[in-house]
């Protein structure tokens, strides 16, 4: 099992809060080894986006976080997942 704060990179965690067909709401948590960033996403079938502003995250992990979040939108199954985790190392996107 690896550690909740990695020691370089980043990790995404993003936690179900609402799901319906077309869209679903997730708690992102963004854990860097100096600190936790926090945020709310919506993620529907054509995209993502943030509801309202990130918590101490990096404009480029933002980036990073809708990325992975658009990814997710694409997935024609349901349910939707219940919690999404995602490394990253330092420099990848």
């Amino acid at each position: 099992m690896h550690a909740v704060v990695p020691r370089s990179g980043v990790r995404y965690e993003l936690t179900l809060v609402q799901g319906a067909e077309a869209e679903a709401r997730y708690d992102a948590a963004v854990f860097t080894s100096e600190h936790t960033g926090r945020a709310r996403v919506i993620i529907r079938r054509d995209g993502a986006s943030l509801d309202g502003p990130a918590e101490d995250i990096a404009e480029a992990h933002v980036a990073q976080l809708l990325a992975l979040a658009k990814t997710l939108g694409k997935r024609e199954d349901a349910p939707w997942p219940r919690r999404i985790n995602r490394w990253r190392s330092p420099g990848v996107r």
